[in-house]
């Protein structure tokens, strides 16, 4: 094996302990957050005109499945480092935010029912209205459109920055986020992205291999195609 490489288990390390360390400090700060009396809005009066749309709770929501997944793809050790530089980046200064400008979210949410009922319950009962700008769901999206997207082609590429841009939206259309959160969430995810770029040599070592896997992924199609199997 080339030591670049890494192993499903020790991906699955790194999401344990980074994935801890994630929902741990969010949940403290929001709790300390609420404690607080300083706190502020931050909202224009034209975002009343934002629609409530209950269904975007699960585009929302699926932004987990993505970040778990992001440990798991590539299979380049030193993309996966970097990858989880930038979450921890991401998320001390979030936090730095919170705790300099903390901001609550003011709309209540019209009564949601069934499945979607369900899923917006869960989403209150571990999420509190505060941690607000930046948007850590729109830096970490930000994070994870620069880990995905460059491994799809074609229409695959295609959908997947749709649907990314569906979980964008989403932090509006479920009344999660005022509109200043989105700059603001789309500035850290971008700085810390650009802080932790590869260098010149590193970049090229990972254009590279990722070409390998790309053509390797498109000779086995190809075979498919033909009706043959190939066996090493």
């Amino acid at each position: 094996m080339h030591h670049h490489t890494v192993t499903a288990s020790a991906a699955a390390w790194r999401l344990a302990w980074l994935g801890g360390v994630f929902i741990g400090l969010y949940r403290w700060s929001n709790a300390l957050t609420h404690g607080r009396g300083d706190i502020g809005q931050g909202v224009f009066a034209w975002e009343r005109g934002i629609p409530f749309i209950d269904w975007t709770v699960w585009p929302y929501l699926s932004i987990g499945v993505f970040f778990v997944a992001s440990f798991f793809v590539g299979g380049d050790r030193r993309a996966l480092d970097r990858h989880c530089l930038r979450l921890l980046l991401v998320l001390a200064i979030a936090l730095a935010c919170y705790a300099l400008v903390p901001l609550r979210f003011t709309f209540e949410r019209p009564a949601t029912h069934g499945l979607v009922g369900l899923a917006y319950a869960g989403l209150s009962a571990f999420d509190l209205p505060y941690n607000r700008a930046p948007s850590l769901h729109i830096a970490v999206l930000v994070l994870l459109w620069v880990r995905f997207v460059p491994l799809l082609r074609g229409a695959l590429r295609l959908a997947l920055q749709g649907w990314f841009v569906l979980i964008g939206v989403s932090v509006l259309t479920t009344w999660q986020h005022h509109v200043i959160d989105i700059p603001a969430g789309l500035a850290v995810g971008l700085l810390c992205v650009m802080l932790t770029a590869p260098r010149p040599t590193q970049a090229k070592a990972c254009a590279a291999s990722t070409s390998v896997r790309t053509a390797s992924v498109s000779s086995a199609f190809s075979s498919a195609k033909a009706g043959v199997v190939f066996t090493e």
